[in-house]
C-alpha cells in the first residue's frame, strides 16, 4: 500500500456541505421519547456515514484509508471494530479514528448531553489499549459529536455545560505524545460540534482550554503559546491536524546549515 503522500493538491469540501450529507443519510432523527433503540440505530448510521465522507476527504493524504463496512483492524486482541482505519505493510495500523456520539438530550429540553459519558470513556480507553498494545506507533484519533446547543444547557452561573462537562472528562484520555506512554491514550481527541439542520459543523482539540458555559470562539489563533487552539477549528483545520499528527510520529524533521529542512520518512531515515 503507498505510503502517505507529502505534497497534496487538493482540498476537502467544506464542513456544511459533509454534514447535510452525514445527516441526510441518518435519518430519520429520533427525539428524547424515542425508544433506546432507534436512537443507537441512528448513531450507527451517523457514524457509518461521517466516517465515510470523513476518509474520502482524507484518502488524498493517506491512500488506501479505510471506512464504514471495513471497520476492522488488528488489535492484541484480535480483529476489532474501527470506524476509520489506514495501515501499510511496514507500519501496520498507522492511523485509527474512533467515532463517537451524543446526539439527544436526556429527558427532554430540560435534560443535557452528559448521559453515557462513563460509558464512552471507557469504550475509548479499551480501542486505544487494543490497539495501541499491538501497535505501539499507531496514531489513534477519537471524535465525539454533539449538538451545538451542548454548550449552552448550563444549570446554573457556575457549573459547566455539558461540552465543559464533555471536555473536562474526556482529557485525560487524550494526549498520547510518545509510543511508550500509557497505551489506554489517544494521540488526539476533538469535540465536533455541529447544528442538526446542517448548518453548521466545527471541531475543538480537548486538549485546548474551553469556555465552562457557552460557544467556543469561532475567530481568533489557530494556536496560542501551549501549542494548542484558542478557537473552534474548520472541517479542513481537522483533517490538515490528524495529518499533521501522523507526520509527527512518523517522519522526522532534519535541518542542513543553510537552513533548509527536509522531512525524513522511516525508510529514509533507516538509509
Amino acid at each position: 500500500m503507498a505510503k502517505p503522500n507529502k505534497k497534496v493538491e487538493t482540498s476537502p469540501r467544506g464542513g456544511d456541505e459533509v454534514l447535510k450529507l452525514v445527516l441526510g443519510a441518518s435519518l430519520p432523527r429520533p427525539d428524547s421519547d424515542s425508544p433506546q433503540g432507534e436512537k443507537t440505530k441512528y448513531a450507527v448510521r451517523f457514524a457509518d456515514r461521517m466516517a465515510e465522507e470523513l476518509a474520502a476527504d482524507l484518502a488524498p493524504l493517506f491512500p488506501g484509508i479505510e471506512a464504514s463496512t471495513a471497520r476492522t483492524a488488528p488489535s492484541s486482541k484480535g480483529k476489532k471494530q474501527l470506524d476509520i482505519n489506514f495501515s501499510t505493510p511496514k507500519l501496520g495500523l498507522a492511523l485509527g479514528i474512533s467515532l463517537k456520539s451524543v446526539h439527544i438530550r436526556e429527558g427532554g429540553n430540560a435534560g443535557r448531553y452528559t448521559h453515557n459519558m462513563k460509558r464512552n470513556d471507557e469504550e475509548l480507553g479499551i480501542e486505544a489499549t487494543i490497539y495501541h498494545e499491538r501497535q505501539p506507533y499507531a496514531v489513534m484519533v477519537a471524535i465525539l459529536f454533539l449538538p451545538f446547543d451542548s454548550c449552552l444547557d448550563a444549570k446554573t452561573k457556575t457549573t459547566p455545560s455539558s461540552f465543559g462537562s464533555w471536555v473536562r472528562k474526556l482529557r485525560a484520555r487524550v494526549g498520547r505524545s510518545e509510543p511508550d506512554d500509557r497505551t489506554s491514550l489517544f494521540e488526539k481527541g476533538y469535540i465536533g460540534l455541529y447544528e442538526p439542520d446542517g448548518g453548521a459543523l466545527a471541531f475543538f482539540d480537548i486538549q485546548a482550554a474551553p469556555p465552562k458555559q457557552g460557544i467556543p470562539r469561532r475567530d481568533g489563533e489557530l494556536s496560542g503559546t501551549d501549542g494548542f487552539p484558542r478557537r473552534l477549528l474548520s472541517y479542513e483545520e481537522l483533517t490538515g491536524q490528524i495529518y499533521a499528527a501522523y507526520q509527527q510520529r512518523n517522519h522526522t524533521e532534519f535541518r542542513w546549515e543553510d537552513g533548509e529542512v527536509e522531512i525524513l520518512s522511516p525508510e529514509e531515515e533507516d538509509s
